[in-house]
């Protein structure tokens, strides 16, 4: 059983005091346990725990189950049902937008997409919660990291463990103030735990971006000095000095990108291609490198192509994951993060070519000669897997399509009151009239191991040693490297993936390299909600808007077809023949998100808050956040 840190000794329930404002009933609760000071700086083992706390808190991947202890962690990303882009996908402060890795099953697009909302847009929509989470519960985070930080260097015990404790709180300091940068802009920086007492006091203005940027850089460098090497035994997934690494190099690459557009030097491509060479040249001598087997990532714990990682475990953490499997496997959920048009034709072939469809035929052999990644990604109609031992008791292949009725791919597919959809063999519906009829769902990351739905425990690989190789490609191609160096860092991902070499570049457009790295990020990194930081960074709205509506894809079983048998190829001729397939719209009303939204607004219970805080002046209000 793998270890999980220790989070039953301290769930600390501290929010920042510069947001406060008078409400008593939060500011009142305090820890779960008291701990006596002089014990947790006394004892190495006290004071992990305490550190703990934060791992628990900020650690990506937090999802929420019986046998996960709290969940203070709200609007975090997760192994979750629908947590990455049906209607939602996103940001620390949300996961209420969406991306175009995935079409609406509902028929539902958030105002965001659309185009009209408001900064406190959240807080409309009901969702108050999380608005105040991403910022609130991030500095409640930052408070415990500095109350650390304020402590350590007069702890009691070995200089050792005081280096590490260190090392990994400054991490996460910089993690927290790069969840929110990244998303408003420049934030007040608290590197200090703020007393009690008045309020005007500890109310701090916002600092520039590029001086949060400056200090999330010295963090992570010192951070860098004082990690080790490697964690191994009941310790492993801690943050090391190669996660430290990876991570400086993802945000070096943040903010050289066009969005921010390397803050005045702060941020250039050159230092963003240096930090992540240096990541990667320190990983490949700890052993560190890409998976063999695409699929058996997520399936192999602890494997080599893994960075930086949220660790679950059944039964001690857990989490629900249904909608991934036929609904008579799902625990009552269904059509979750159903892939998108978009991502399932961005999927090269094996040979490494573009699939492009152009007649009926063509759709019906989408699933067929894809690449590995297609396969690990996308759990298709037919596909020979029975995930769980529910699913396994039904002795039945992944079954999901319509009957009966037909697919008009111009309109909107809400009306459903004439069809029969069929997501295994032995059930069907009729009357659904709410659902885009989505046909595959993810496949990525799901516990196939798990007892249910109910009960999952994936890891949540944050950063992957792919990624490591993908940052570093663009920030060689952006500072001038010649092409033979990036493909160096992109034809292993593509031969990883099963791709055939063909002229020796496995099939990467080398006349557009720029688009071929972006194109690649789409399909390796799919469902790891990356996509959403990397439109963004890109300045790639434009984008967003030009395909109108995100679109999902049907399966019909042809009028007078018999159904396909439980454990049919297929593959076969005979099989898919009997299935028509068409690519239908997804979203309610065209995308219209505006360039102003790159950046989210201060959320108006923020404002409230900390009369001191300025909003954006791309939302009205005075502050650049672009300096």
């Amino acid at each position: 059983m793998k270890n999980i840190f220790s989070t039953t000794l301290v769930c600390a329930i501290a929010f920042s005091l510069f947001f406060s404002s008078c409400r008593k009933d939060i500011l009142d609760k305090g820890p779960m346990n008291t701990l006596d000071e002089a014990k947790i700086w006394g004892n190495a083992t006290a004071a992990t725990a305490f550190l703990d706390t934060i791992y628990y808190n900020l650690m990506p991947g937090m999802a929420y189950g019986t046998g996960n202890p709290g969940g203070c962690s709200k609007g975090m990303n997760n192994w979750f049902w629908g947590g990455w882009n049906t209607n939602t996908q996103l940001v620390q402060y949300g996961n209420f937008t969406g991306t175009d890795e995935a079409a609406p099953t509902d028929m539902e697009t958030s105002r965001y997409l659309l185009g009209t909302a408001t900064y406190d847009w959240l807080e409309n929509y009901d969702r108050a919660d999380v608005s105040e989470g991403w910022a609130v519960k991030t500095y409640g985070s930052i408070r415990s990291i500095n109350q650390i930080l304020s402590k350590i260097d007069n702890a009691t015990f070995d200089e050792g463990n005081k280096n590490w404790i260190k090392g990994q709180a400054l991490f996460f300091r910089a993690w927290a103030y790069h969840s929110l940068v990244k998303d408003v802009g420049g934030m007040p920086l608290i590197l200090e735990p703020q007393p009690v007492g008045d309020l005007s006091a500890i109310q701090k203005p916002r600092n520039k971006t590029s001086e949060c940027v400056t200090q999330i850089l010295k963090d992570l460098d010192d951070a860098i000095a004082l990690l080790p090497d490697s964690w191994g035994g009941k310790d492993a997934g801690r943050i090391d000095k190669g996660a430290a690494m990876a991570f400086k190099g993802r945000v070096l690459l943040f903010y050289a990108s066009p969005l921010f557009n390397g803050l005045n030097g702060l941020a250039t491509w050159q230092k963003a291609y240096d930090a992540n060479l240096a990541a990667k040249n320190f990983l490949d001598a700890k052993g560190k490198g890409l998976y063999p087997v695409f699929g058996k990532i997520w399936d192999d714990e602890m494997n080599k192509e893994v960075i930086m990682v949220r660790r679950f475990n059944y039964p001690d953490s857990y989490y629900p994951a249904p909608g991934f499997v036929p609904l008579f496997a799902s625990a009552d959920d269904w059509e979750s993060d159903c892939p998108s048009w978009e991502l399932l034709k961005a999927f090269p072939m094996k040979d490494g070519s573009a699939f492009n469809p152009v007649t009926a035929a063509d759709y019906e052999k989408y699933f067929l000669n894809r690449d590995d990644r297609f396969y690990a990604t996308v759990l298709y109609n037919g596909a020979p897997v029975m995930w769980s031992t529910k699913w396994q008791k039904q002795n039945v292949y992944n079954w999901s399509f319509l009957q009966f009725g037909q697919i008009d791919a111009s309109q909107n597919c809400h009306d459903l009151s004439s069809w029969k959809y069929k997501n295994d063999l032995n059930q069907s519906w009729s009357g659904l009239t709410d659902l885009s009829p989505n046909c595959t769902y993810r496949a990525k990351g799901v516990d196939k191991t798990a007892p249910d739905a109910n009960h999952s425990a994936t890891d949540w690989p944050e950063i992957r040693y792919a990624e490591v190789l993908l940052n570093l490609a663009e920030a060689a191609f952006e500072s001038g490297r010649g092409a033979g160096e990036v493909l160096g860092y992109l034809t292993p991902i593509r031969q990883r993936a099963g791709i055939s070499s063909g002229t020796g570049n496995y099939g990467l457009n080398t006349a557009d390299l720029r688009q071929a790295i972006h194109d690649e990020r789409f399909v390796e990194l799919a469902f790891e909600n990356k996509r959403w930081d990397d439109l963004r960074r890109w300045k790639a709205f434009n984008y967003l808007r030009s395909l109108g509506k995100r679109h999902g894809f049907a399966v019909i079983l042809k009028p007078g077809a018999a159904l396909p048998g439980k454990f049919d190829d297929i593959k076969q001729p005979a099989v898919y023949t009997k299935f028509a397939c068409s690519v239908v719209n997804g979203d309610k009303a065209p995308i219209n998100i505006q360039d102003k939204q790159y950046l989210f607004g201060l959320p108006y219970s923020i404002l409230q808050r900390n009369p001191k805080l300025q909003q954006n002046n791309t939302w009205g209000g005075s502050f650049d956040p672009f300096q």
